[in-house]
């Protein structure tokens, strides 16, 4: 429930202060890795629940990966791809308490290995460094752009992963979460073949 939460909040905020969160994205990281450490060294605690089950990460995701399933050219679009990077960011700092916490469960014979999670962070990685400009600067667009596709393992391995490991209410909402992105993904990518088709014909 609580990533359902998160990206309603996190749309609503990219609207009306989207100048402020790039303009301030340096201190929102700091914020967020403060608080992930903090969760992390107090990660049972009640308060810190939606860290530690992955749902705050997996909300400020979800908006990165509803973003690139919108209507091409809409208004929402637009306004969502400027903070974009920063969500992804945000997203991967906020989601690592919960990756951490994981593995030392594992590690400790409490789970079986969270194979799809693992996957998933994995693949966060690299993703997570080349975000920042710094770091896109030194590549070229095309090798950018094709390491960025990868992001499309991490959306499916995060989905999975939750779904799998959530109870009621969160798997429904999980459930519906992945169902309507992956609607509006697949028309996307369907009208985007449409478009290709008629420029070659026009």
């Amino acid at each position: 429930m609580i990533s359902l939460i998160v990206a309603i909040l996190l749309v609503l905020l990219a609207i009306y202060f989207n100048e402020g969160i790039r303009k301030y994205s340096q201190l929102l990281y700091i914020g967020m890795t403060l608080l992930s450490i903090l969760a992390f060294w107090q990660i049972e605690a009640t308060l810190f629940t939606p860290i530690r089950l992955g749902g705050l990460g997996f909300g400020i995701f979800y908006v990165v990966m509803l973003t690139g399933a919108l209507k091409h050219k809409s208004k929402l679009r637009i306004t969502l791809m400027k903070v974009r990077m920063e969500y992804s960011i945000l997203g991967f700092i906020a989601i690592t308490p919960h990756a951490l916490y994981q593995l030392l469960k594992y590690i400790n014979g409490d789970i079986a290995i969270p194979i799809l999670g693992i996957i998933a962070y994995a693949i966060m990685i690299p993703l997570f460094i080349t975000s920042f400009r710094v770091i896109r600067k030194k590549m070229t667009y095309q090798n950018w752009k094709t390491l960025q596709r990868f992001a499309y393992i991490v959306y499916i391995g995060l989905s999975i992963h939750l779904i799998l490991n959530s109870a009621l209410p969160n798997f429904a909402v999980y459930i519906i979460e992945f169902a309507g992105y992956f609607i509006l993904k697949v028309m996307y990518e369907v009208k985007r073949y449409q478009r290709t088709k008629s420029k070659q014909f026009a």
